[in-house]
């Protein structure tokens, strides 16, 4: 058990040893900051901390999901006064202030991201632009309750009624800073940080991987913003006073900025990007009217020059910073046996299918049946209609006319997330894998659905949890075993090669259990050993009772696998049968070569 514990979180090589001994290190400095540093500097760094808070949780919506918010300022600021007017005006302490402010910077991050749900780039930017304007505009004019422009003072924290010191102060903003670190370092690590980076990377592969886009961008927007209510709070008590030119845009722009420099979509980019970005600008006073300009010529220079970041930056020196380990008992074959009422009934139906794209004809009045248990191979021409088929089965596009039917459920309406929850897999024609995650993780973003732990639960790790984790985490390694691909495992996803983005594809949608997998040309990009490999790998996913549902222009390929097929030609049906019916078939073969005396091969 301890080898499979210590395999779910990777092993430590040299480099992530290295990194570890530089946080030891790290750590220590500002343990013992207080009685090397002068109390400016101390005040400085206290700053930094709760900045840090903040744009921790602005790289989950930001860096990981992938969703810019020009509106953090805001959110800050409705935190700093919710724990301002709650101690001021109602004289509560701050242990009630703080969790008060981040459920009510939370509430208003859950209204943010509703609206922003079918808006993304720079659409997503200008509303939360918006947001953050509004919010200051209110803490302008409601003079009653936020005090207008002459601000709030805010009384300091206290303990037992004892008024903390400035490096007592300094203490609670580490131990706050660093409980935001480790909580944000098991959300990444857990299922759901494999979600948002999944819809970073990829939203629609993540949707068909089971992953709910809705749920899971208003998560990340509620935790960033809850976040930001925290540090706003901090903040409040920290200076004491409190006024709305301290919430302005130009803070936004900074704390995204921190995320850039240091790298976004890492747990060390907003540390190193806060540290930098406040530390620095006190040696640089005299430039302070020109603040805005500067940030927007870092964000230029930062974008162009290290668009990774300087942790991005890093990585490209050293790509295999984990080296994840299998467990002991990886199982040489991964897929279990589907045993369920489809024996020998059809388990898709679809009735009558049209599809059209403006005056475009896409599918017409197309009727099929899968059969339970086999490999239903799709062929024709291209241009035919063969993906657009597969994307109206899992629910990426809705048919204008017809009916689809799973193990008897009518599929029309529902989208991919729910489709693929289902028991409905898939690959797609042009290859769609998280290229910003390993190997492993990809193949673990297919077992999303199989985790039943909430996010309170992963937080803390539950033994649930781990439970779930260490499962998903076995499987995935049988499945690249599976495949031919458990030596890619600590890889990204981007450095490998087309082929193995396709195998990695497949694993990835077994993950998943499916009752039906659809594959979209799979054979594309591989060569003869490789695809000899995937006839294997078809053959023993339909011997363990998984229907497969197969698009290919290699003949040769499907002929040698297939149960039935259908040719396609122009959105129609033109003919449909055993292989070698098919393969006979003069009408096929026209379309296919433009004569009837040519030979199908």
């Amino acid at each position: 058990m301890k080898r499979k514990f210590n395999a779910s979180i990777g092993s430590l090589n040299k480099e992530q040893k290295t990194l570890w001994i530089i946080a030891g290190i790290a750590v220590l400095a500002f343990l013992f900051a207080p009685a090397v540093i002068e109390s400016y500097f101390l005040r400085i760094v206290s700053l930094a901390l709760i900045y840090l808070i903040l744009t921790t949780g602005l790289n989950i919506i930001a860096g990981y999901t992938g969703q810019v918010s020009l509106g953090q300022a805001g959110l800050y600021g409705i935190g700093a006064y919710t724990g301002a007017i709650l101690a001021a005006k109602l004289g509560l302490p701050f242990w009630i202030c703080l969790p008060a402010a981040m459920a009510v910077a939370g509430l208003f991050g859950l209204v943010l991201g509703a609206p922003t749900l079918k808006v993304s780039g720079h659409y997503l930017a200008l509303i939360t632009i918006g947001f953050g304007v509004i919010v200051e505009k209110i803490l302008v004019e409601w003079q009653s309750l936020t005090g207008g422009p002459m601000g709030l003072a805010v009384p300091a924290v206290t303990l037992f009624g004892h008024p903390l010191s400035e490096q007592e102060f300094y203490y609670l903003s580490l131990g706050l800073c660093l409980l935001t670190l480790w909580i944000t370092n098991n959300i990444i690590r857990s299922y759901f940080g494999r979600a948002f980076s999944a819809i970073r990377d990829n939203e629609l592969a993540a949707s068909c991987m089971g992953i709910n886009l809705t749920r899971y961008k208003l998560l990340a927007f509620v935790l960033s913003a809850v976040l930001a209510g925290a540090a706003g709070c901090l903040y409040a008590f920290y200076s004491a006073f409190i006024s709305p030119d301290s919430f302005s845009f130009s803070l936004s722009i900074f704390f995204l900025l921190t995320i850039i420099v240091g790298g976004a979509g890492t747990i060390v980019g907003p540390i190193i990007g806060t540290l930098l970005l406040v530390i620095i600008p006190e040696y640089l006073h005299f430039l302070d009217k020109h603040r805005l300009t500067i940030y927007g010529a870092l964000l230029i220079v930062s974008v162009i020059g290290l668009p990774q970041g300087i942790v991005g930056a890093i990585r490209k020196k050293l790509p295999r910073i984990v080296n994840f380990l299998p467990p002991e008992d990886v199982s040489a074959h991964p897929i279990s046996r589907n045993a369920d009422n489809y024996a020998t009934g059809n388990i898709l139906d679809m009735q009558n299918v049209t599809k059209r794209f403006g005056g475009l004809t896409a599918i017409d009045n197309f009727s099929m049946t899968i059969k339970s248990k086999t490999v239903h191979s799709l062929i024709g021409p291209n241009g035919a209609g063969k993906s657009t088929l597969i994307n109206i089965i899992n629910g990426v596009y809705h048919p204008d006319e017809g009916k689809v039917t799973f193990r008897e459920k009518d599929l029309i309406g529902y989208k991919p997330d729910r489709i693929a929850l289902a028991g409905i897999g898939r690959t797609f024609q042009n290859v769609q894998v998280f290229r910003n995650l390993t190997v492993l993780e990809n193949v673990m973003v297919g077992g999303h659905g199989k985790h039943k732990s909430n996010i309170c639960a992963s937080i803390v790790r539950t033994v649930k949890a781990r439970q779930e984790e260490g499962t998903s985490y076995q499987q995935a390694w049988s499945l690249l075993k599976f495949m031919g691909l458990d030596d890619k495992a600590s890889e990204y996803a981007a450095s490998l090669s087309a082929g193995q983005q396709r195998l990695l594809e497949i694993a990835r949608a077994l993950a998943m259990e499916p009752k039906l997998l659809l594959l979209d040309e799979p054979a594309a990009g591989l060569n003869d050993t490789e695809i000899k490999h995937l006839m294997q790998i078809i053959k023993t996913i339909k011997e363990n009772g998984i229907t497969v549902f197969l698009i290919e222009h290699h003949i040769d390929f499907v002929m040698d696998v297939s149960d039935t097929v259908t040719v396609l030609n122009f959105g129609s049906k033109l003919a449909e049968g055993k292989p070698s019916e098919v393969q006979a078939n003069p009408d096929v073969i026209k379309a296919y070569l433009g004569t009837e005396e040519a030979e199908l091969c």
